[in-house]
This record gives structure tokens, C-alpha cells and sequence, in this order.
């Protein structure tokens, strides 16, 4: 089994800052009048990576989205015409990143309360409250089990989202301890814990206004080179096919099941730079497109 997500810790750097500022500018195409999202909501992602031209060409040929290059060497990542990710390279890492990583950001109603809330949780803040123009703030934490998690606060431009293939759908966190997890996100940022009956047991959740927004999954014993830490999930109308591309491409498959506690097909990716990320299959081609 390979590593997950694949870091020890992060440290603040200019590739996250620079990536994150990329992340909450995905508001720009979206109308100031829109509510924020609500607390959990999975709101985007960035991909700090030792090939981001790599990286770039692989994401943008398996989902369909498009690239526009950054400054920094990196890329602004659209789907549907709407900023949802950004992938930033790592030259400017500290060495204790080990490899290619995606950041999973959370909707929060206030950075600076929850950054207060981490280091009285027994989390540690690895970047402070930052702000993006009319964006919105966002942070960067990790909790007691140094898994690292990026908040975002909308600003008057909140961020949006997308939907059918090529979407973010979902957030889970991997975990040691699930109960210590739900307690740190229930203090820290206002998740409550919940869990969805599901044909194979119970699937532990974090909710919000009623409504599952993450999943944990505890890791299994025989994982032993698998580190707590978050990990996305896309949207594909057809898994079997978007595997066949995932290996065409240069990236490889970890595990797929047809019984995960999400319900549906899902398969557990490697890109050739070496993050890994989930691919989860909506429905048939015709719901799809709807």
C-alpha cells in the first residue's frame, strides 16, 4: 500500500501561500450576493507537487480541466469555467515535504476562531490567517494527528463550486483515532459527528445543519505506511473507463471497490508526480450529463 497522503508535517511556505491565494479567488465568478457556503463544506483543493507541468497535464487530459499558468510555475485549475484548484511546485518546500500532496480546503465561518480553537485542541497552526483581496481569508492547521487541513472564510466574493464530472464531491479524512478526530473538528471548527447506515456498517461522518459534509475512515491495521491526512474525491460518469485513462496517462491505481461506506463505485488514485486522490462515479452516463 502506498504512503497517504504522503507527508510527515507542513511547514509555511510560499508554494501553499501562493497556492491557496489561488483557491479563494475562486469567487470571482461568482456574485457577491451568494450566501458562504455552510461550515464543512469541501470547498477546493491545492496540489503542491515536484511537477506541477506534470501534474497539469495529467488532471487537465483525465477530467477535462483547464489550465492557466501561474506565475509561480504552477497552474490555476477551471472546470466549467470556474476556479476550483490550483497547482503550485514545491521548489520552495521545506525538506520534511516528502512528495506530492493535495490540500483539502473546508468552509469555516471564522479563521481566526478556529486558529484559536487548534492550539487549544492540541492542533498546531502552520499558516495564520491570510487574506485574498475580496476573496476571502483562509489558514492552514493540522490536527492532533498532524493530518493538515487548509480553512477557507469567504469574502464578499464567496467561493463556489461545480457539479457532475470533473467536481470535487466529497472530503475524507483518514484516521488513528476517529474519536480524537471528531472531537478536535467538533472544537475547533463546529463539526459534529455523525454516521450514515450503510450496507457494509456504519460510515462515520462530519456534519453540519444536519447535512454530511466529510467522511473519516479509520485506518486499517495492515495500512501501516498510511499517515492520517485528507483526501478529495472527483466526480467521473464512468470509473472503469476513467481507470483505463488514469493508467494511459501515467498514473496508477491503488485500490477500487464497488462497497465504499460513500456508497458507489470509488477508486483510490496515484498520479504520475505521486499524490493520490479519489475518483468516485456519479451514475450512468445519462445522469451524468444532467
Amino acid at each position: 500500500m502506498h504512503e497517504f497522503p504522503g507527508v510527515k508535517r507542513v511547514q509555511v511556505h510560499a508554494a501553499i501561500i501562493t497556492a491557496c491565494a489561488l483557491v479563494l479567488a475562486i469567487g470571482s465568478t461568482v456574485s457577491a450576493q451568494q450566501s458562504s457556503p455552510p461550515v464543512g463544506t469541501f470547498v477546493g483543493a491545492v496540489l503542491l507537487t515536484d511537477n506541477a507541468e506534470a501534474a497539469s497535464a495529467f488532471y487537465g487530459r483525465l477530467f477535462g480541466w483547464d489550465m492557466e499558468k501561474a506565475k509561480d510555475g504552477g497552474f490555476a485549475v477551471r472546470h466549467k469555467g470556474r476556479l476550483l484548484a490550483s497547482i503550485s511546485p514545491l521548489q520552495n518546500a521545506k525538506e520534511d515535504i516528502e512528495k506530492s500532496f493535495w490540500l483539502v480546503g473546508l468552509a469555516v465561518t471564522s479563521v481566526d476562531h478556529v486558529l484559536r480553537a487548534t492550539g487549544e485542541n492540541g492542533g498546531k497552526v502552520f499558516i495564520g490567517a491570510e487574506r485574498v483581496s475580496d476573496y476571502g481569508r483562509f489558514a492552514v492547521i493540522a490536527d492532533p494527528e498532524e493530518a493538515p487541513l487548509m480553512l477557507v472564510q469567504s469574502g464578499n466574493k464567496p467561493i463556489g463550486g461545480t457539479s457532475g464530472p470533473g467536481s470535487w464531491v466529497w472530503a475524507e479524512l483518514w484516521t488513528d483515532d476517529p474519536a480524537g478526530a471528531a472531537a478536535f473538528y467538533a472544537s475547533t471548527i463546529g463539526l459534529e459527528y455523525g454516521q450514515l447506515n450503510r450496507e457494509g456498517g456504519a460510515y462515520d461522518v462530519l456534519m453540519s445543519k444536519g447535512v454530511a459534509r466529510a467522511g473519516m475512515v479509520t485506518i486499517p491495521d495492515e495500512y501501516e505506511n498510511v499517515k492520517p491526512g485528507w483526501a478529495p474525491y472527483v466526480a467521473v460518469a464512468d470509473l472503469t473507463a476513467a481507470l483505463k485513462e488514469v493508467e494511459r496517462l501515467g498514473g496508477t491505481l491503488v485500490f477500487s471497490t464497488s462497497e465504499h461506506p460513500a456508497e458507489g463505485a470509488v477508486a483510490l488514485i496515484k498520479d504520475p508526480t505521486g499524490a493520490v486522490l479519489f475518483l468516485y462515479q456519479i451514475g450512468s452516463h445519462e445522469e451524468a450529463a444532467k
